[in-house]
């Protein structure tokens, strides 16, 4: 499955629930879907962290030995990627060294520490440059590889980065707009196909080692494995439903050619508590109360059909808020209740007019 995940759009007008931490009006308990789809991401993250350490072993035990160590050997390959980082890296050392906002001392230090890491990671570096000689793989290939065992890092070290989307948090909406790491859906897939095409490459240039860890780890990757293929065609039939439920509340917001426009609008500032005061332009959030006139706006929406989730949509606040509503307009009547009388306002003078 090529992955799922969430789109979180920048928040240009203020937050769609100005009272609630969540930007959904059923809160911040997980649906069915969310569920899945974070048991599809863990079945996902331990099978790739057992690829991930597979391939980097395939190369250090079987590719690495064939190397031909001599006087002058070359520094280590390095994908494109590193190079280009590495480079921006001393770039700004340097920047920052010679507009004397770091000292030399400083400055030595933190290139003392990109040399250490690329020692410390030159035997896989060798061992991919001698598999691009050999023809196990092509630049373009091993440059593809290494990144996908550079996401490796992500899912052990940033974890919460990749299963952020799935939250419905503003702060975890944010989170995600301003992350570097982003869940991939297709990664696994494509680490697996190089795993599984190491040996077809390497056979005959060279000398293979059977691995032990396959074996132990075979029962934990058969049960995973089945995990997605469980999951796959559940998590799709949810996510068509879902899609399904969202445009009927959708359809059901769309207050065009109703009496809910202009004053009359559920989100209009006359229908809802402020914490403060308003001070010239300057925009106070509501409470998530509503004013007498909000409640008479949020019942004639209830006489109008409206469901909950609608409602909750449209008014700015919590499923459960909607409900509790729901039900003070059942006691009240229902379709068969005397309505109140509101206040009706001129929005081009921005007078009150009178009461309807």
């Amino acid at each position: 499955m090529p992955g799922v995940s969430k789109t979180h759009k920048e928040q240009r007008y203020g937050r769609a629930f100005p009272a609630s931490r969540y930007n959904d009006p059923r809160g911040g308990r997980a649906s069915g879907l969310d569920r899945n789809v974070l048991r599809y991401r863990a079945a996902e993250a331990a099978l790739y962290l057992y690829y991930d350490d597979d391939v980097r072993r395939f190369m250090r035990e079987s590719v690495y030995p064939d190397i031909p160590h001599k006087p002058g050997t070359p520094a280590p390959w390095q994908s494109d990627k590193s190079l280009r980082l590495a480079g921006l890296f001393r770039g700004v050392v340097a920047d920052a060294r010679r507009e004397k906002r770091l000292t030399a001392e400083d400055a030595d230090g933190l290139n003392a520490i990109l040399e250490n890491d690329a020692r410390r990671s030159a035997k896989l570096k060798d061992a991919f440059g001698h598999a691009i000689e050999i023809g196990m793989f092509t630049k373009e290939e091993a440059n593809e590889l290494n990144e996908l065992l550079d996401y490796r890092n992500g899912i052990a070290h940033r974890v919460h980065e990749l299963m952020a989307d799935v939250g419905r948090s503003y702060a975890a909406s944010d989170y995600v707009r301003r992350s570097g790491l982003r869940y991939k859906g297709d990664a696994l897939d494509r680490l697996r196909a190089y795993r599984e095409s190491l040996w077809d490459r390497a056979a005959s240039k060279v000398e293979l080692t059977l691995p032990w860890n396959d074996l132990v780890f075979e029962t934990a990757e058969r049960v995973y494995e089945e995990e997605l293929k469980r999951l796959e065609p559940l998590i799709l039939r949810q996510i068509d439903r879902a899609n399904k439920a969202d445009a009927a509340v959708d359809a059901e917001c769309n207050l065009r050619g109703t009496e809910f426009t202009g004053d009359l609008d559920p989100r209009f500032p006359a229908n809802h508590r402020r914490s403060r005061p308003s001070y010239k332009d300057e925009y106070v959030p509501p409470t998530g109360h509503l004013t007498k006139r909000g409640a008479e706006i949020c019942y004639r929406l209830y006489d109008a059909g409206k469901s909950p989730l609608a409602m909750a949509r449209m008014m700015g606040f919590s499923l459960r808020a909607a409900n509790n509503r729901k039900r003070l307009w059942t006691k009240a009547g229902g379709r068969k209740r005397t309505r109140a009388p509101i206040m009706r306002y001129d929005l081009e003078k921005r007078v009150e007019l009178s009461l309807e």
